[in-house]
């Protein structure tokens, strides 16, 4: 089963010397929800400052400089992973945004190998995610915001831009995008066996002599599906 570690970041500005100043992820192994790391963090000298970011998230700049060292929030965020046992994908909504400020934050640190080893390269992104699911469907969210597909879904949130809510939203959001996905296999799984013989039998995939052997045509052989389908059910009736 998947160990996804669902992360959000809040920072100084958009741009690549953004500042990271808080941090909160939480665990999801096995489809459970496990208990959540946050801190505030200190950012790096010279980091961007953009007011609309502070605007956005209500963190008062001139408290940032107080906060943890960056390097023990570091230490003690690789202690909390390394506490679970689990190598994680990094999660999220949106996710290419965090998952490379966070690998920015650890890097500028000197915590390269912290971060290669803890995480894999299998990134679930529910932004991502939820463009798949309702791709073609008629009832769908008139966008793929947090917010829209909190509401879309009916999750009752508080809207506050700040890390460890966004992150207990999005979590909510990924185990509702799961059981669509899980409904629609169902679903595939569940087509009756005479539906399926029938679609093959119509395309004439399957031809019978006047002595009563069966065969496949050679029509048959250019459609994989239809071979792999076709053998086992011959296999079935006929051994």
């Amino acid at each position: 089963m998947a160990s996804h570690l669902f992360i959000d970041l809040e920072t100084t500005a958009l741009g690549d010397n953004a500042g990271v100043i808080e941090i909160a992820a939480i665990p999801v192994i096995d489809g459970i929800e496990h208990p959540h790391f946050h801190s505030m963090i200190r950012p790096h000298d010279g980091c961007t400052l953009d007011p609309k970011a502070f605007e956005i998230t209500g963190i008062d700049i001139k408290e940032i400089w107080s906060y943890p060292d960056a390097k023990e929030v570091i230490n003690e965020f690789v202690t909390w992973i390394d506490s679970h046992e689990s190598i994680f994908s990094i999660a999220g909504h949106n996710v290419t945004f965090d998952r490379n400020k966070l690998f920015r934050l650890f890097c500028r640190n000197g915590a390269y190998g912290d971060f290669i080893t803890r995480f894999n390269n299998r990134d679930y992104c529910t932004l991502r995610k939820s463009r798949e699911i309702f791709k073609g469907k008629r009832n769908k969210p008139n966008n793929f915001k947090l917010e829209t597909l909190c509401e879309f879904f009916d999750i009752q949130v508080i809207i506050s831009h700040r890390a460890l809510v966004d992150i207990q939203n999005t979590i909510k959001v990924y185990f509702e995008l799961e059981k669509l996905k899980q409904t629609e296999e169902s679903k595939q799984e569940n087509i009756p066996y005479v539906e399926k013989a029938k679609k093959y039998l119509d395309m004439k995939y399957i031809q019978m002599n006047p002595e009563g052997d069966v065969f496949i045509t050679t029509e048959a052989t250019k459609d994989p599906v239809a071979m792999r389908f076709l053998l086992n059910h011959l296999w079935t009736m006929y051994g």
